[in-house]
């Protein structure tokens, strides 16, 4: 049989490890609250989903729209490719994810082109080179065009 003071110790230090590893869980428990707290309230795939959904009621319920952004349409998977920027890749396919179960063609030649020019206005000209009509601006870089048909 043990001594009696070496008993004592190993109930200690259990008590001891259990208090503390008790501590930790708590404090981390405590900070994870906080945290979530000071998320926002609204993620960046939420603001750009409603953004784009106010194009909903002018749209038909089904078939392919137009896509026109700040830069040149085959540029926006030229850029992805060598990862120099994403951002435009990203809002192509969160406007298709929107829109669904419309295709967003990623050309301006469809009667419905979406402009969404979230790094300022189109390039002097393009509008007029893709005979695109502005139909309804929304307003923060957001353009629903109209196509006309070229003589």
């Amino acid at each position: 049989m043990p001594p009696f003071h070496t008993n004592r110790r190993q109930k200690a230090g259990i008590i001891l490890l259990v208090v503390l590893t008790g501590y930790a869980v708590l404090n981390l428990f405590w900070q994870g609250i906080r945290s979530y707290r000071a998320l926002p309230m609204t993620d960046p795939v939420t603001i750009h989903e409603t953004r784009i959904a106010r194009l909903l009621p002018l749209l038909p319920a089904s078939g392919a729209v137009g896509y026109v952004t700040t830069v040149e349409n085959d540029r926006i998977f030229t850029a992805e490719k060598t990862f120099t920027n994403v951002e435009f890749l990203a809002q192509y396919a969160l406007t298709q994810y929107t829109l669904a179960p419309r295709i967003v063609r990623n050309r301006p030649d469809l009667p419905l082109v979406v402009g969404n020019f979230i790094d300022g206005p189109p390039a002097p000209g393009f509008l007029e080179k893709n005979g695109l009509v502005p139909l309804k601006d929304f307003g923060d870089g957001l353009v629903l065009y109209r196509r006309e048909q070229k003589p």
